[in-house]
């Protein structure tokens, strides 16, 4: 079973690249398609004003779709720290600053929470996308959302293609291959 193969209304945890990416080519509603509710860490929603998605990630918020998590026990601060050091360590992270990866980690706490009931992590990150799944968490990405809508049959393969190149070109790092990939794979 892959990742793609859980997207059915479900509860999942989530940083703040794949909701740049859903409000940089007006997608959101392929995650309210497949998600019930996202559940972001406080520090998700500093990080999507400081890059402009302020109006849209409350306008999420005040739908119920996001949905902000408590903040993190002393506990869980410590296990953040220790996963952001893990993913500035990590051979596939472009930045050896811990500092830099709280947010991504304190996300992958809050998914580990019971309660929650997350069944998966839409995080793009390469290096915290792997320690993610060393703890044995699921992962997809936008891309991963537009690929299911794609082997659905709800967005062509044109479609893919555009959004894809729309992100990339607004400043998301999807590399050609991965757009390629996504709509060679899963366009229709």
């Amino acid at each position: 079973m892959t990742p793609l193969d859980e997207l059915d209304r479900i509860t999942a945890a989530c940083n703040t690249g794949p909701l740049i990416s859903a409000f940089q080519c007006a997608g959101t509603e392929l995650l309210r398609r497949y998600l019930a509710r996202l559940v972001v860490a406080p520090a998700e929603l500093t990080e999507l004003e400081r890059h402009g998605w302020k109006r849209e990630s409350d306008q999420l918020v005040s739908e119920g779709f996001i949905v902000v998590a408590s903040g993190l026990s002393e506990v869980e601060k410590d296990q953040a720290a220790g996963l952001a050091r893990r993913i500035a360590a990590h051979h596939l992270s472009g930045n050896t600053d811990p500092s830099n990866h709280l947010p991504e980690a304190e996300m992958l706490v809050i998914a580990l929470r019971p309660e929650l009931r997350c069944r998966i992590v839409l995080l793009d990150e390469k290096a915290a996308r792997a320690v993610a799944m060393e703890i044995g968490l699921r992962v997809t990405g936008f891309p991963g959302i537009l690929a299911r809508a794609g082997a659905d049959g709800i967005v062509s393969k044109a479609d893919m293609h555009r959004l894809l190149k729309s992100c990339q070109q607004q400043g998301t790092h999807y590399s050609d291959a991965l757009i390629g990939h996504v709509v060679g794979v899963y366009g229709r």
